[in-house]
């Protein structure tokens, strides 16, 4: 059988963020390695295999084996959400030492944690089979509930885990190359760090505006208009009506599916307007969003 490489999604690497994992032969579940990663480090292993025509390490040749049987490694996040590299790599080594204890001293197969207290931090970010963090983390967001004349802004430069609601909406609110007379017409704003939804402002008619001084980055906007006589305006919103307890079905939904659709997979901002649906109807596509 032929295996395709996988990846995470940019959402899931977020969640996870640094972390130590294992990987078990599902052919009799015994635990051959465990490391510690960000971002797809978990599966590069079965990946680089994929791309070999002759693995050499005992790793590699286990994994080689696990393929060869139509099977795929069973990967395993231990602990997700650690602070650094320097965490990881402790963390890593805890769980390797506990490894070569169980392994050479007892039979692990009848071995039951006798814990009486939970480690912290183990409910929220321990233990968790990697498919089933996939599916938490990367689940698709439904595009019918997307109302019309909506707006997705993604402020990629300056989103960091942990943001605040009004933090993510000074992220959010400004400022960006839009076309004015098209933007009045927006009346919901999507903030999608990392194409996944994370909140939702209701702005109000002639509720957008240019940039003007005394707003953030205006100083290096005007820099660059006097450089660039043909540049744009910027515009952003002042509303802070943050409607996204009406939105609760796509909060932390991945969006990344309909980036796809749209065409427009770099772009910071995404009209879902009457301007966009004439575009799809010229190229023969339905608009994935609720146009009524």
């Amino acid at each position: 059988m032929k295996f395709a490489k996988k990846v995470l999604t940019p959402y899931t690497q977020e969640q996870l963020g640094h972390y130590v994992y294992l990987l078990r032969d599902p052919r009799d579940n015994q635990i051959f390695y465990v490391g510690k990663g960000v971002g797809n480090r978990v599966l590069d292993h079965a990946n680089g295999v994929i791309a070999k025509e002759d693995p050499q390490s005992t790793k590699e040749k286990q994994i080689s084996e696990i393929h060869a049987a139509g099977l795929e490694v069973d990967a395993w996040i231990i602990q997700s959400g650690l602070k650094n590299d320097e965490h990881a790599f402790a963390t890593e080594s805890a769980v390797y030492g506990v490894l070569k204890l169980i392994s050479s001293t007892l039979n692990s197969e009848k071995l039951l944690l006798k814990n009486i207290v939970v480690p912290p931090g183990f409910s929220n970010s321990g233990l968790i089979q990697l498919s089933e963090a996939i599916a938490i983390f990367g689940e698709p967001a439904d595009s019918t509930l997307i109302p019309h004349n909506s707006v997705f802004i993604k402020p990629t430069t300056t989103w960091r885990r942990g943001m605040t609601s009004e933090e993510l909406w000074e992220a959010t609110h400004g400022w960006w190359l839009l076309g004015e007379e098209r933007i009045q017409n927006v009346r919901y704003v999507f903030a999608i760090p990392n194409r996944v939804i994370r909140g939702v402002w209701l702005v109000p008619e002639n509720g957008w505006r240019k940039q003007k001084k005394g707003d953030r980055g205006y100083a290096d906007a005007q820099q660059k208009q006097a450089k660039y006589k043909k540049m744009k305006p910027r515009f952003g919103f002042d509303s802070m009506n943050d409607i996204s307890g009406d939105f609760t079905e796509l909060i932390n939904k991945s969006v990344e599916h309909l980036y796809e659709k749209t065409g427009q997979k770099q772009a910071s901002v995404t009209y879902l307007d009457d301007q966009r649906v004439k575009d799809f109807t010229r190229q023969g596509r339905k608009p994935f969003w609720n146009v009524t």
